[in-house]
């Protein structure tokens, strides 16, 4: 289930990433809490990192977690990430090259 792609800023890369207002909140683990942290899958090679995503001002944001996935995925600005809930219950996020 695809949960939300956004095309990224640099503000997005180098603080946090706000996410887009179609998001499929349902979609992440919140169960009534404000802030959650959750595994997301990312790369080639399956390396997962806690996220920390937290509602602020209603709107969600990944905070702690996600500059490490952006520095490792070595992203820019323009990129699209794409952020997927699969069939096993964890959550896969994939990008496309804003220059291709």
């Amino acid at each position: 289930m695809e949960i939300f792609i956004k095309k990224l800023t640099s503000d997005d890369i180098e603080r946090q990433l706000v996410l887009p207002n179609n998001t499929r909140r349902e979609a992440l683990p919140f169960q009534g809490t404000r802030d959650i942290e959750f595994p997301i899958k990312f790369g080639h090679d399956g390396v997962e990192v806690d996220v920390h995503c937290s509602r602020i001002a209603e709107r969600l944001a990944f905070t702690r977690g996600w500059v490490e996935i952006a520095r490792n995925l070595r992203l820019n600005a323009g990129d699209v990430v794409a952020l997927r809930k699969e069939d096993n219950g964890r959550y896969k996020m994939t990008v496309r090259s804003g220059s291709a």
